[in-house]
């Protein structure tokens, strides 16, 4: 197959480019420039007219969405890890329900957090402030939950990376994530693992071909 990933570093196309590390596909990334607006110039839209990221493109046809990327990533190599073996669809379900819940629940409440200002024409404190009062309550179930394993027990996840974007972005944010000493150590698990390690490295090394000033966090 031949796949390239529309990214930026640090934005939930990590979660994508960490699932491409895991299951072992070769790839491609192109940088979007998020700061300069980069998702809304023409050429961009003409790839993906949402005018976000990721879009993961393989052999010719374009996937937008990470959570349905994510489980089609999953369903082409289903032998790469992303969610534990299951018996069947029922329990596949689950897979799709947490997939769901992170791109449809977590990530517009941690965009409240990080981004207020995409929320409203108005003031933004507002905003933030009950984004993160929403997220006080999810952290408390994703610590009770992630308490010395994963989010599926023993086993590593995809969801444990998207949950990780989750909960790092929020902090960025503002988000009192030091409340939470059991993510801090979820965090250190999920960046010590070698497909992550990858991750950083080539999301660093766009920023340094595009020229860009930072580093990756």
């Amino acid at each position: 197959m031949e796949i390239t990933l529309y990214q930026f570093p640090a934005a939930c196309s990590r979660v994508t480019m960490n699932a491409l590390e895991e299951v072992g596909c070769d790839y491609s990334d192109v940088l979007v420039n998020m700061k300069a607006m980069g998702q809304t110039k023409p050429d961009y839209l003409a790839i993906n007219p949402k005018g976000k990221v990721p879009t993961l493109m393989i052999d010719g046809t374009i996937l937008t969405e990470n959570a349905a990327i994510l489980w089609t990533l999953h369903c082409l190599r289903p032998e790469g890890g992303l969610f534990p073996p299951t018996q069947g669809p029922l329990e596949d379900h689950q897979y799709r329900a947490d997939l769901a819940w992170c791109s449809g629940t977590m990530h517009p409440t941690v965009r409240q957090i990080r981004m207020p200002v995409k929320w409203t024409t108005g003031e933004t404190d507002g905003v933030r402030a009950h984004g993160i009062e929403t997220f006080l309550g999810d952290c408390e179930r994703i610590s009770q939950r992630l308490a010395g394993g994963w989010w599926y027990g023993t086993s590593w996840s995809i969801i444990d990376t998207y949950v990780y974007w989750g909960y790092s972005t929020a902090e960025k944010g503002g988000f009192p994530l030091d409340r939470f000493p059991a993510l801090a150590d979820h965090a250190a698990r999920v960046r010590a693992r070698p497909s992550f390690r990858r991750v950083i490295a080539r999301e660093q090394a766009s920023l340094d071909m595009a020229g860009i000033e930072g580093m990756v966090l």
